[in-house]
């Protein structure tokens, strides 16, 4: 097939555009970063090379930013779209610029696949388009719940969006929940979520080796304990939208999500054994006694995360089960094991 993919250099993008291409697709990568694109160029075998076209445009461009020729050259050989790339801030300072590019580069994206005449157009969201709620299902969530943040709220804006297109090729969306490594290397081209934690964590550890200091009590890490939060390693997140091409309906959406997930117990006991790093305690976030300065620096940067380790969310994804059926791809298993070989990966 000939495939065409926006966010092909990021996390998600390149493990897609690398799965394809072994597969014998052809892919064409839009960019706007001429960098970005050469190191995603350079990271794969001449062979696969030789199947990847970079498109120059920028989904905050008309037409995606495409030239004419190129859009001329494009038109009825697109069997499928895949929309992954997104601008993911949880900084409320960034409204503006978050619904720009998540709602209104959406519907750039949207227009140009309809000028190539693509057959079909796979949207890549979140599962957090589900706000304020503590269950989702695999539909449309309504634009007028509440909404942890604007990007989620962006989002599912972006969602209602793409199913308005469904008169013009077959749209589906894939909702994946919080992204990790890849559950065989542990490898994770991102600083994002579980990777602001270690890194939290590490940088911790190396301060007190280098002052020597051995505090007198744990140093507190405010976290829900028995919470879980729904993490899905990027190989399983690659299984789904691979699945699509064949077997995916149009108007249907898939929750790629863990039916099992890790509580943050587990996930913290884990990354303690793997930095070798036990002088830390979880004290739940509404914790109201008193906080060393050191333990509030440590603390800051996963304040904007209280929210999701506050709560554990359910996600139907019988849609999922039966994409994956048909495709012959396994359920994820994110046990134990997988777990710590994807955060022992991110050393």
């Amino acid at each position: 097939m000939n495939i065409l993919l926006t966010g092909a250099t990021g996390f998600v993008g390149k493990q897609l555009t690398i799965r394809l291409l072994s597969e014998g697709h052809t892919v064409y990568a839009l960019a706007r970063n001429e960098r970005k694109a050469a190191n995603l160029i350079k990271s794969m075998s001449a062979e696969l090379q030789s199947k990847l076209f970079i498109i120059e445009g920028n989904i905050m461009m008309d037409h995606a930013g495409v030239s004419n020729d190129n859009i001329a050259g494009l038109k009825g050989t697109i069997d499928t779209v895949y929309h992954i790339a997104a601008y993911l801030s949880f900084d409320d300072s960034e409204k503006e610029k978050t619904f720009d590019i998540n709602v209104n580069g959406t519907r750039n994206i949207l227009e140009f696949a309809r000028d190539i005449q693509a057959k079909n157009f796979y949207h890549v969201s979140t599962a957090y388009t589900l706000g304020d709620q503590l269950y989702a299902s695999e539909t449309l969530h309504s634009v007028d719940n509440g909404f942890v943040n604007y990007y989620e709220q962006s989002k599912c804006h972006a969602e209602h969006l793409v199913f308005e297109y469904e008169d013009h090729f077959n749209v589906s969306i894939f909702r994946p929940s919080i992204i990790i490594g890849d559950s065989r290397t542990g490898e994770a081209e991102t600083t994002f979520a579980l990777y602001g934690v270690i890194r939290s964590f590490e940088i911790m550890k190396k301060r007190m080796e280098r002052k020597k200091e051995i505090p007198s009590n744990r140093v507190k890490f405010l976290c829900a304990q028995d919470t879980a939060q729904n993490l899905v390693p990027v190989d399983y997140v690659v299984d789904v939208l691979v699945a699509g091409l064949e077997n995916s309906k149009n108007k249907e959406i898939y929750h790629i999500t863990n039916s099992q997930p890790p509580t943050n117990q587990l996930v913290f006991e884990t990354i303690k054994s793997e930095l070798d790093f036990n002088q830390v305690e979880l004290v739940s976030t509404n914790y109201d006694g008193e906080l060393t300065e050191q333990e509030m620096k440590f603390n800051e940067p996963m304040k904007v995360f209280h929210q999701y380790l506050d709560k554990t969310l359910t996600f139907d994804d019988t849609n999922t089960r039966q994409l994956l059926n048909e495709s012959n791809v396994q359920p994820l298993d994110l046990n134990e094991d997988v777990l710590r070989t994807i955060i022992s990966g991110s050393k």
